[in-house]
């Protein structure tokens, strides 16, 4: 562990704020709202000092916002039937 690293902990645990490993794990609940209101003042304060969670969270809300849009493909019915016809002939299941 780096000193800079030992340097941010000692700041935060002094500040009584969450480290950055436990913000990444509050991380879904505190995007969902769904940490109690202690929990979520902490990490927004830990976000509102540390620049590497600001960018993590940012991510993180991106890639669920990505997942949430995705939309499944869907197969051309004629290729559909094909591929089913062929793994019937090689015994699996469509």
């Amino acid at each position: 562990m780096s000193v800079k690293t030992k340097f941010i902990r000692a700041m935060f645990a002094m500040m009584h704020l969450p480290t950055c490993e436990e913000v990444e794990q509050f991380a879904y609940d505190f995007l969902e709202g769904a940490l109690d209101s202690s929990t979520m003042k902490v990490v927004g304060r830990h976000l509102k000092a540390c620049k590497n969670c600001q960018r993590f969270i940012a991510a993180y809300r991106k890639t669920a916002s990505l997942g949430k849009t995705f939309q499944k493909p869907s197969l051309d019915p004629e290729f559909k039937e094909k591929l089913f016809e062929f793994l019937s002939h090689q015994g699996g299941r469509p």
